[in-house]
């Protein structure tokens, strides 16, 4: 069994635990702390987050840890399900999460985004998922003025924006780059 320390917030230095697998490509604890200092001073008491393609749910559950209200993770594989489902009862993290076994374009098509104000994406890599699930957030023209979506993807992808997009802060860390935009 792998683990991932959460790197900030009440539980900093606790682990999430993970099964390696090549479906699976945690989130480094740097790129968490750089999302973490771009939106530190935005996470306030009724700050509610979606955890897209949640994987280890180590970015949701980073996200509580720091001040989150809520976090809604949307997995579709079932051993990382059970797994984030596991770390979630281990860090007694129940109350502030709500844990969705489905795939996140579904999920996005059926359920209302209005209430969130982080929306995460970090799907696998090298599929194209992150300019459809970004396309789809944006047909559904629901989101919060406020809402941040954080996009994380291969430096190897050339990711096309739509123009309505800002850029508000960009990092390449080794082959990965990290967007945080606005609508």
């Amino acid at each position: 069994m792998n683990a991932i320390r959460i790197s900030g917030g009440l539980l900093k230095g606790k682990k999430i635990d993970f099964e390696y697998k090549d479906s699976l490509r945690p989130t480094s604890n740097k790129l968490k702390e750089i999302l973490f200092n771009w939106i530190q001073f935005e996470i306030t008491k009724d700050y509610v987050c979606l955890d897209l393609f949640a994987g280890t749910g180590s970015m949701g559950i980073e996200a509580i840890s720091r001040g989150a209200k809520k976090v809604s993770f949307v997995e579709l594989n079932k051993k990382h399900y059970r797994n984030i489902k596991s770390n979630l009862t281990k860090l007694d993290l129940q109350h502030s999460s709500k844990l969705y076994f489905k795939d996140s374009f579904s999920w996005i098509h059926k359920n209302d985004l209005s209430n969130f104000d982080l929306i995460i994406i970090d799907p696998p890599f090298e599929k194209g998922f992150e300019e459809k699930i970004l396309k789809q957030i944006l047909k559904k023209d629901e989101l919060k003025k406020s809402c941040k979506i954080y996009i994380e993807y291969s430096k190897f992808v050339d990711l096309e924006l739509p123009k309505s997009v800002n850029v508000i802060k960009q990092k390449k860390l080794g082959d990965v780059k990290a967007l945080l935009i606005e609508i």
